[in-house]
């Protein structure tokens, strides 16, 4: 029997999607979300997905939308193009949940995001979160609390080592996935950057290829500049192997005070965070706080997700315009990217 109140999901795109049915099907479930079914252009990996999960399979996005009892879809396909698909799934009268990168074009992003407020659906992703995550609020709050005055600088970085090789997919496209380590992992920290330093106004790029199989690179970083003169860089890896792949680390300096954010790759660990400051009497200020992993930014927010839906309120205008300000950030450092003293040799 179905469970009230749950909402009922169709995963499209297992390349990536997988993952995403592993942790509704997970220990303990999703309370929120009740997978009703998979989909992908793949039959071995559809059919494979179904024997794990046990759920339906649906042939095409197009036999999904005409389901009535599905409600929402998760779309997992690569981000070129992705507004039109869910363009096509709003006019379906069904929700989103998708992933970072939304889109390759701000324009087309701005604009199914505006459709979507129109028909008061809703569209969700995991990066740029509808809501601060919790280790956001934490450091927005310690910033409010110990009035640590405005960010001067932000440092985030993540890794992994990845022993790829070219397989014809859209990973192997310097155009489509500019900057790959970036592209792949480091839009995380992007949205983090925004969202904690605001308004970003100019970016530039670096990158590097020394050991990946494919034809993009596996090294980059991005320094960006924000209207209230804060400079933040974004660092990603797939060329670093010491043991803990995707230890996202972030470090923000405030005029009075720096904040140390550690996230252990554990989906089951804690996120410790550190405060060091001084008041404005010049007393020191020392803050430490925990906060469980599965809460921290660039995870999925079901529960907001479902909250959403039940009661028809679609997404904010500042919220559509954090997912597009991601985009036209990635659309500069692609641009970058094809320069030629920014070209990979």
């Amino acid at each position: 029997m179905r469970e009230a109140g749950r909402i009922r999901i169709a995963v499209v795109g297992l390349g990536f999607g997988r993952h995403v049915v592993s942790e509704l099907l997970g220990p303990g479930g999703c309370t929120e979300m009740e997978l009703a079914g998979v989909c992908d252009a793949d039959p071995v990996r559809l059919a494979e997905c179904v024997v794990a999960s046990g759920v339906r399979s649906y042939r095409t996005l197009e036999e999904i939308l005409a389901d009535e009892s599905i409600e929402a879809v998760g779309l997992y396909t690569p981000p070129h193009r992705r507004a039109e698909l869910i363009e096509k799934i709003l006019r379906a009268g069904k929700h989103v949940m998708t992933t970072k990168p939304f889109e390759d074009d701000p324009r087309a992003a701005a604009e199914v995001l505006e459709l979507a407020r129109n028909l008061q659906q809703v569209v969700h992703l995991n990066s740029p979160s509808p809501l601060p995550a919790a280790d956001q609020r934490m450091i927005l709050q310690w910033r409010d609390e110990f009035d640590l005055g405005e960010p001067v600088s932000a440092f985030w970085e993540t890794y992994a080592c990845y022993h790829e090789t070219a397989d014809g997919s859209w990973m192997d496209d310097p155009v489509r996935c500019p900057a790959a380590p970036l592209f792949r992992l480091g839009i995380y920290g992007i949205n983090d950057l925004v969202e904690l330093c605001g308004e970003p106004t100019d970016c530039h790029i670096t990158q590097s290829r020394t050991s990946t199989g494919r034809p993009t690179a596996d090294n980059a970083m991005l320094t960006i500049s924000f209207a209230n003169g804060a400079l933040g860089c974004v660092a990603a890896s797939f060329r670093i192997d010491d043991g803990r792949p995707y230890s996202n680390r972030l470090l923000i300096n405030y005029e009075r005070g720096t904040i140390w954010r550690a996230l252990p790759r554990d989906p089951e660990g804690i996120c410790h965070l550190t405060l060091m400051g001084k008041s404005r009497a010049g007393e020191g200020i020392l803050r430490e706080g925990e906060i469980a992993v599965s809460e921290h930014s660039g995870a999925y927010q079901w529960n907001a997700f479902r909250r959403a839906i039940r009661e028809r309120s679609s997404i904010t205008s500042e919220y559509a315009r954090r997912i597009v300000c991601s985009i036209e950030l990635v659309n500069s450092f692609t641009r970058q990217c094809q320069t030629p003293e920014n070209r990979l040799k």
